[in-house]
């Protein structure tokens, strides 16, 4: 059988999909849901950390290494062997006659050769990780045009936003996803005007801690992530504003997150879809901007959303009536507009 033959017979049958993931060192095996298979993989623990979409594609993910494609590839991943030997492999575990006269190489040090090489790769891309320290030379204290803008005290409290007198910014410390009491980031917004901005040429944006990058972080998710389940959604803005003004909306227990920019990272769908419940529901709320520019628009927005399609149900923001300013978040019109454009999201299939 080819690839995608092969692929369409073991969807067809649970069994013979069970045969091959164990046969291949996957373990701890189990049903998610009618549609999806989950498991650790050959020398992981993390029972979640594959997941296997029951369609003809046997669209796979394995979050430890960042891989996302298909069952046959996610083998020869974690076998470290060549793609021709996979397919003599699996036909061999299936039973399956192949008139294919190469022989299965597989060299028994290889996965671990391959997991240590892509660890290594990893501990490059991550984030430095900071103490609360870090915010000792800034002003413990919300600034008034956040407060202006409709976002309570007890909010910026709780996201730890502060002020730096010294440079005119206010501060929002970034945390890990991970280690949700260690600093990644400390973004500063400079309180100048736009025609103050170009006068003295001054970033709009300062990050005070070099080498932070955005897409290896999920700017509020350290304390998202304990009112997700109640939601059963997650709102993926851009910006951190964005996010507290969605916390004030509803009192402090908020179900948002910022990614920095309106492309998301293959580290953030991963991260993402390995810590959100099977049943929540990713909602994409980028800017306005993005709906309307040529180059990106609402086939932009579909794409984006695609990332999750796979194993979450995904939806995106569109300002058809356009209710929004050019530069607007979706929230920043007010709460009536906000509902009004969260009942009207649009579903991706």
């Amino acid at each position: 059988m080819q690839a995608k033959e092969l692929k369409e017979y073991i969807s067809q049958d649970e069994d013979r999909l069970f045969s091959v993931l164990q046969a291949s060192g996957f373990h701890d095996i189990w049903k998610a849901s009618s549609g999806e298979i989950r498991c650790a993989t050959p020398h992981g623990d993390n029972k979640t950390g594959v997941m296997i979409k029951v369609d003809p594609d046997l669209y796979t993910a394995i979050f430890s290494s960042d891989y996302s494609g298909d069952l046959l590839g996610a083998i020869q991943e974690v076998m470290d062997t060549t793609f021709s030997d996979v397919i003599v492999f699996v036909h061999n575990v299936l039973g399956i006659a192949t008139n294919s006269q190469s022989k299965t190489k597989i060299d028994p040090l290889g996965e671990l050769k391959g997991l240590a090489a892509k660890k290594i790769k990893r501990d490059r891309k991550s984030n430095k990780k900071y103490s609360e320290a870090e915010l000792g030379a800034f002003i413990h204290l919300p600034y008034k045009t956040l407060i202006e803008e409709g976002i309570s005290p007890k909010v910026l409290d709780q996201f730890n936003i502060c002020f730096d007198p010294k440079l005119n910014r206010i501060i929002f410390p970034h945390y890990d996803w991970e280690e949700n009491d260690r600093i990644v980031g400390i973004k500063g917004r400079t309180i100048q005007t736009k025609e103050e901005l170009e006068l003295t040429g001054t970033p709009k944006y300062w990050n005070y801690l070099t080498g932070y990058k955005k897409s290896h972080n999920i700017y509020g998710y350290n304390i998202t992530k304990q009112y997700i389940s109640a939601y059963s959604n997650i709102i993926l803005f851009e910006g951190e504003k964005s996010v507290l003004k969605e916390y004030t909306f509803n009192k402090g227990k908020g179900c948002s997150v910022a990614l920095g920019g309106h492309s998301i990272s293959n580290e953030q769908v991963n991260f993402i879809l390995r810590n959100v419940p099977l049943d929540c529901e990713i909602i994409i709320a980028f800017d306005k901007d993005v709906m309307t520019k040529e180059e990106e628009g609402e086939q932009f927005l579909i794409k984006e959303a695609m990332k999750f399609r796979p194993f979450r149900k995904v939806s995106y923001i569109f300002d058809k009536y356009n209710l929004l300013d050019e530069k607007d978040s979706p929230i920043d019109k007010g709460f009536k507009v906000w509902q009004y454009l969260m009942k009207y999201r649009k579903e991706v299939k």
